[in-house]
């Protein structure tokens, strides 16, 4: 039985097939690869190549099996048939991205793509046919060029990898066994979730989870991670229980880092929209609401609140991590808008916050008005410019923008605050010394004008 192209089996995916079939086992090959079964017997491995049937499968009892692309091209119903031919053997299943940059790049170029699958409809294939994914690989292949300018060509490919990393991979490999898995949390429309992440300060704690509770926003959920146990957060959130329209979820014993508790919390959230906060962070009634009814009158992915200082009338990145106004909980998201983007913090950096607004704003233009703050917030975070863009050297980021902004005359250069930066960058001192003679400057100036003013004034009379 030939169930379709084994795809480009190079060297990379050879190794990782015969690492993840495992010594001495039993395997039935569902492809005419003669030089991976030479590699598995190799392994000490008994090899059915290229059955042509299934019963021929069922009459072998496999350990393993080793199927590619084309096994996917019935669908559910192939691993079905499968799970009940060999209904002990192990899956190892390898199968081109359909999401990778590579298929992408060429759809829009107008050149059919060669078989390729998702990995959501493979992993719900193989769910609703009663296999449970143990382990996954990504293939490493040979870099094929578009044709197209290499600039153009790896820009397109940042930008698709910034709204999903799994557009890198141009293959994937899974493992699977017979099972049941535990079923992730099911999105609810129009809900709003909370993370709250707290470290060992319960009237921090207690403050935030009063304020969330007393938010205006219904249906709402809560999850409070915290490095306290969960009988301590019960107490804690005794206010929050009961309220109508609030769901409480507690989790004690979290990580000590912030932004840990932070990710845990978004991996069990079930909302459509997201808000993360810090213990000690108080809410305006209104901030949840407004900002799900802003982002309910726009198009856009994110919407974000007001920082307590000035920011300009219309956003720009640069302004906001000058002013350190990328704190979690000022933003809300909408997963449903943002798609397969990660949100995920990068655990254990000073520079995580703003990593991830600028992650995200580089993709999704927000939506904003300048109207009051709604957010108190006692913390203050890494928000350096030149420090963030030497973090992301390795993997920079590739924007969307309108033509408006990029049209748009930037502001004039004040020199002067240009020159104290670069003086007081070299010498603490030297650019103290710098402002104090750029203030003496300025009141000998204000001072003159104002004698010219008065002069005037007497010459008039």
């Amino acid at each position: 039985m030939t169930p379709g192209p084994a795809g480009p089996t190079v060297g990379d995916l050879r190794t990782l097939v015969v690492r993840r079939a495992g010594l001495r086992r039993k395997v039935a090959l569902l492809a005419a690869d003669e030089g991976l079964s030479r590699a598995l017997e190799q392994n000490g491995c008994t090899v059915l190549v290229d059955p042509d049937s299934l019963d021929a499968v069922s009459t072998f009892h496999p350990e393993v099996v080793v199927a590619f692309d084309g096994f996917a091209a019935e669908g559910v119903e192939g691993f079905r048939k499968l799970a009940s031919a060999a209904p002990g053997a192990e899956l190892v299943f390898s199968f081109g991205n359909a999401s990778s940059a590579s298929v992408l790049i060429r759809a829009l170029l107008g050149v059919s793509p060669s078989p390729a699958a998702s990995e959501r409809d493979v992993r719900a294939w193989l769910r609703e046919a009663g296999f449970v994914v143990t382990s996954r690989d990504v293939v490493v292949t040979p870099h094929v060029g578009s044709g197209l300018s290499a600039d153009t060509e790896a820009a397109l490919r940042q930008l698709f990898e910034q709204l999903n990393p799994d557009a890198a991979a141009d293959r994937l490999l899974l493992v699977a066994r017979r099972g049941a898995e535990a079923s992730a949390p099911e999105r609810t429309a129009g809900l709003t979730s909370v993370i709250l992440s707290g470290g060992d300060d319960a009237g921090a704690l207690e403050g935030t989870i009063r304020s969330v509770a007393g938010q205006l926003q219904r249906p709402l959920e809560l999850l409070v991670i915290s490095t306290l146990s969960e009988q301590r957060l019960d107490e804690l959130a005794r206010a929050a229980k009961g309220r109508a329209g609030l769901t409480l979820v507690l989790a004690g014993g979290g990580p000590v880092d912030s932004l840990a508790r932070t990710n845990f919390g978004l991996s069990r959230a079930r909302g459509q929209y997201v808000c993360c906060l810090e213990a000690g962070e108080l809410l305006d009634r209104s901030h949840l609401g407004a900002l799900v009814e802003r982002l309910g009158t726009s198009t856009a992915a994110w919407a974000l609140s007001s920082p307590p200082v000035d920011v300009g009338r219309r956003f720009e990145l640069e302004r906001w991590l000058e002013a350190g106004a990328v704190l979690r909980g000022r933003y809300l998201i909408d997963r449903d808008r943002v798609g397969t983007f990660p949100l995920q913090f990068a655990e254990g950096l000073a520079l995580g916050e703003a990593m991830f607004f600028c992650r995200l704003a580089a993709v999704f233009p927000p939506a904003w008005g300048a109207e009051p703050c709604t957010l108190d917030s006692p913390r203050t975070v890494a928000s350096s410019r030149v420090e963030l863009l030497e973090a992301m050297k390795g993997r920079p980021l590739r924007t969307l923008s309108t033509l408006e902004a990029q049209l748009t005359p930037a502001p004039p250069v004040d020199v002067s605050a240009v020159l104290q930066e670069r003086i007081a960058g070299k010498s603490e001192a030297a650019g103290r010394l710098f402002g104090q003679a750029l203030a003496l400057v300025e009141r000998v100036r204000d001072a003159a004008q104002k004698a010219r003013a008065a002069a005037k004034d007497e010459l008039e009379r």
